[in-house]
C-alpha cells in the first residue's frame, strides 16, 4: 500500500539540500516503506524529484522520500522532536 507523499517543512528541505550540497557525511534515520526505522551514515549526494515525490539520495544509493526521514546530522525532522529520541544511543 503507497502512502501519498506530503510535502516537508521548506526550511528543513533547504538545510538537506545545503548538506548535500556539501556532500556532507551524516547519520541519516528515516522509515522504510514497510515502517521499519533504519539508521545509515553515508554521504548526502543530492535532493530530487521523482514521481511526485522528493528524495534525499545517498552515496550508498539508497533514496529516501523526504516525508520519511526521522532526523538528519542529529537534527529531528518535523514531527519529531528532541523526546522521540530519548532512548536513541
Amino acid at each position: 500500500m503507497e502512502i501519498s507523499y506530503k510535502p516537508i517543512d521548506s526550511s528543513y528541505r533547504e538545510m538537506l539540500e545545503e548538506l548535500a550540497a556539501k556532500k556532507a557525511f551524516v547519520r541519516v534515520q528515516y522509515f522504510t516503506d514497510l515502517r521499519e526505522l533504519l539508521n545509515v551514515t553515508a554521504v548526502m549526494k543530492e535532493v530530487f524529484e521523482k514521481d511526485d515525490a522528493a528524495y534525499l539520495r545517498l552515496a550508498t544509493g539508497e533514496e529516501v522520500r523526504l516525508d520519511r526521514i526521522v532526523r538528519v546530522a542529529d537534527k529531528p525532522a518535523p514531527g519529531y522532536d528532541e523526546a522521540y529520541f530519548k532512548c536513541d544511543i
